[in-house]
């Protein structure tokens, strides 16, 4: 039976909070936070629960996913001491489709204004628009005006024609009606939907990362995913269908043993790169189907790694390709940054950067206050950014940004678009 929220009693501090929740392959992730009269975002608490009915990002059991959802958002709540009302859900990059777009638009008679940077942005996502498929995120890489690139508000210049190179990020609206059926379930209404790579980038790249261009890999259970970032934006995103759980199921198969032990050894004993003292030190494999675990096969450390390095291998020599065959690829440079739970295994970072051939670091969530050491670690990044990108929707920037007329910025409110398309 699902797990039932009661909501009986309504915050006067709901105006100020912000909730996100990641839904993953393995686990759910609520977190809820408080914009302070500062403007800067306060964690009050978060709530985790093991992750049943995703595969692949997609819905394979309603029930099943809204009671993991259920659990974690009562979590949070609990540690929060507060109700809320409404959350901010990523979304997986492998449901989505990123593509850049170039559209025009005639400005002979007058500067460029906010209704000019309405239609062009429409025009872009018109020119993708599906009947099945919605624009989650529409983001300005930059403008150009009579042959002038480079522009990064044209508001207020004059000219003849101008143009716009446009990040549209698509999906399909089955799933989002899926993910937002499940999460109304729980009693909380879906504020928007966020690529969950575009959140951990929120939470763990810092300004000069941004402007100058860098790689953020985000390894998850079921996939990992690549975001390229440069100019303060996100500039593409693609996904290699392997994670950590694929790493599990290999030692699983290798070793006849339960799931369950797998990832236990995975995680107590697992690496990536292999040591010399790894031949002589031993670990016990409880076999399936022996109810007593004490009992089971001996294996060495070193065989253990020769389960996992091919698989961690081949997924960073997917990733090279993805980057390799991405116009974009140039812009970044040689910084990389590794976040998601998958980054945590030993000698992982250190294969990541020598496949990818970057100056990596392995990052976990940034730009928050009130966050303890639990939740500072990279499963948490997007979760964490998705707090982060509903603080840009009720903060000042969000006031300042409907005063201008900004929102189709990457930061704008993505609700309207929700309610008329799902």
């Amino acid at each position: 039976m699902a797990f039932k929220l009661m909501r009986n009693h309504f915050s006067k501090s709901n105006e100020t909070l912000v909730a996100g929740l990641d839904i993953g392959t393995s686990k759910v992730c609520c977190a809820v936070g408080r914009i302070e009269s500062s403007g800067d975002l306060t964690v009050l608490g978060y709530g985790f629960y093991a992750s049943r009915g995703l595969k692949g990002g997609t819905i394979v059991d309603m029930e099943a996913l809204q009671d993991a959802v259920a659990h974690a958002v009562h979590g949070a709540e609990n540690m929060a001491d507060e109700v809320i009302e409404e959350v901010f859900v990523s979304i997986s990059p492998a449901l989505c489709q990123s593509k850049t777009v170039q559209v025009g638009l005639p400005i002979s008679s007058h500067p460029v204004d906010d209704d000019d940077i309405k239609k062009i942005i429409q025009q872009a996502v018109g020119s993708v628009q599906k009947e099945q498929a919605v624009v989650i995120h529409n983001i300005p890489m930059n403008y150009d005006i009579d042959g002038v690139s480079g522009i990064r508000d044209p508001r207020g210049m004059f000219g003849d024609m101008l143009r716009a190179k446009i990040h549209l990020m698509q999906c399909s609206k089955a799933p989002l009606r899926n993910l937002t059926a499940c999460v109304e379930r729980s009693h909380l209404d879906v504020a928007g939907f966020v690529s969950s790579v575009y959140a951990s980038g929120l939470s763990t790249l810092v300004e000069d990362e941004l402007d100058l261009g860098v790689t953020l890999v985000d390894m998850g259970a079921g996939s990992t995913t690549i975001g390229l970032f440069y100019n303060g934006k996100l500039a593409h995103v693609d996904v290699v269908s392997m994670g950590g759980a694929h790493v599990t199921s290999d030692i699983a198969r290798a070793f006849s043993t339960p799931l369950i032990q797998a990832e236990r050894l995975k995680t107590l004993h697992g690496t990536a790169l292999i040591a010399p003292a790894d031949a002589r030190e031993s670990v016990l494999v409880p076999q399936i189907g022996d109810e007593d675990s004490s009992k089971g096969h001996q294996i060495t450390k070193a065989e253990l790694t020769e389960v996992i390095r091919p698989r961690v291998e081949e997924v960073f020599e997917k990733v090279k390709a993805k980057i390799e065959v991405s116009p974009f690829h140039k812009y970044v440079g040689r910084r990389l940054v590794l976040t998601g739970g998958a980054s945590l295994l030993s000698g992982v970072p250190e294969l990541a950067a020598l496949i990818l051939d970057k100056q990596m670091r392995l990052a976990k969530p940034l730009h928050l206050s009130g966050l303890s050491q639990v939740a500072r670690v990279p499963s948490f990044s997007a979760c964490a950014g998705l707090m982060i990108y509903g603080q840009k929707q009720k903060g000042p920037y969000a006031m300042l940004a409907s005063k201008r007329g900004a929102s189709n910025s990457p930061f704008g409110r993505i609700g309207g678009w929700l309610r008329e398309n799902i």
